[in-house]
């Protein structure tokens, strides 16, 4: 399978979730993503997401075989954030950009002008570049320079999930920072096929906080046009229900029958016709058949449930843990799972990606580098002597890695 975006380069600043979210995507789909990662720890946080602030070199190894997000990256360690040899780290940064396609930073705003590679800084150096970046709340507006993560995007969203009485609980991964990384890569997509049609670069200001809350349209439809507030989910706590039931072994299955015809066949096939008009019951009115559904699943196992309504046609699925999730025969299947050979460590297993193209699912690639591993790769496919190299490595300007293999 041949991927078109193999072609385009991305000098990725980004750190936290959204910006390595974004670049993982593009990646996977071929992109050359060079990871530019300054040398030492940063204000107690590591230099990637699934990695701690100060690894030893065994650990970095080690969590590199693991770390799904920068799978098929390359590193390059560059000193940007000491003062003191910034004009010099900025000049070697400028000679990546003339040759790159896509620079991606994930800082609040004013932290890249403060760097010296903001967009103004590097299009004097390439006009064509397509410069993304992905911040908490955008480059204008009364929020724009607090810091937040996660939690706060969603909470500012109303994206958080209440339980019947009303108290906030956490949603299960990080919404706000995986859609923020996807309105990234497809904005970056568009710029590209844009400039591809104008031969022209562009800045692109994404918001984490909006891609939040573009996430939130439904209850935005419904809130619009005066609908009630629709009930939060039962596992969170909400009214009595049937689409979250536990069986005999333990184990809980989903349904989900909204159209009529799913909920008649769950109905009939459960040996109870009398339910099918409570469909669209108040919850009062459901109180009785929901017990008594509670009680009939506890009665089978899982699998033994899911057999039955699998094969009356009605809405269900297990209520997988993460890893019941990457043994599950559909997500095997559509490639959802990758069984990765490392050197070694023997056989990693990391999540697959999502698409396939022309009925080719992506193919596992790259492990994730570990910090300087291909600086001297990059530096030398960029233009610089051995020798530029070797001096920029004395005067601490990047970093190689020397670690254990």
């Amino acid at each position: 399978m041949v991927l078109s975006l193999e072609k385009y380069t991305m000098l990725d600043l980004s750190r936290t979730f959204p910006g390595p979210t974004c670049s993982h995507i593009l990646a996977d789909l071929g992109m050359n993503v060079i990871k530019v990662e300054e040398p030492d720890p940063r204000y107690g946080v590591g230099r990637d997401t699934f990695m701690p602030p100060d690894p030893t070199p065994e650990d970095e190894v080690r969590l590199a075989a693991h770390n799904a997000l920068a799978r098929n990256k390359k590193s390059i360690a560059l000193q940007l954030l000491d003062p003191n040899l910034r004009p010099e780290c900025q000049e070697v940064f400028y000679r990546l950009a003339e040759k790159a396609d896509v620079v991606l930073d994930g800082y609040r705003p004013g932290a890249v002008e403060w760097m010296g590679v903001d967009y103004e800084s590097v299009r004097k150096h390439n006009p064509r570049i397509i410069y993304c970046s992905l911040s908490g709340f955008g480059h204008d507006g009364p929020y724009m320079k607090y810091p937040a993560h996660d939690p706060n995007f969603v909470a500012l969203a109303s994206a958080v999930r209440r339980d019947v009485d009303g108290r906030p609980v956490p949603n299960v991964t990080s919404l706000g920072d995986i859609n923020g990384g996807m309105y990234g890569a497809l904005s970056i997509l568009a710029a590209l096929v844009n400039r591809e049609n104008t031969g022209e670069g562009q800045y692109i200001d994404v918001s984490v906080s909006a891609a939040a809350m573009a996430l939130m349209i439904r209850p935005a439809v419904w809130h619009t046009r005066g609908d009630p507030p629709q009930p939060p989910a039962p596992a969170q706590g909400g009214p009595p229900n049937v689409s979250a039931l536990k069986c005999k072994d333990g184990k809980w299955l989903s349904t989900g029958n909204s159209e009529s015809i799913f909920w008649r066949n769950f109905c009939n096939v459960l040996g109870h016709p009398e339910w099918i008009p409570l469909r669209g019951a108040s919850a009062a009115e459901r109180d009785q058949m929901v017990r008594d559904c509670q009680d009939l699943f506890l009665t089978k196992n899982r699998n033994e449930w899911l057999d039955i309504l699998h094969e009356a046609e009605t809405c269900a699925m297990p209520i997988n843990d993460i890893g019941e999730a990457l043994e599950d025969p559909q997500m095997r299947h559509i490639g959802m799972a990758w069984d990765m050979p490392h050197p070694k460590f023997g056989t990693i297993t990391q999540l697959g990606f999502p698409v396939r193209f022309n009925g080719e699912p992506v193919k596992p690639g790259a492990f994730a580098p570990v910090l300087g591993e291909h600086t001297v790769d990059i530096l030398s496919s960029f233009g610089f002597s051995h020798s530029e190299i070797d001096d920029l490595e004395n005067r601490k300007i990047v970093k190689l890695w020397k670690g254990v293999s």
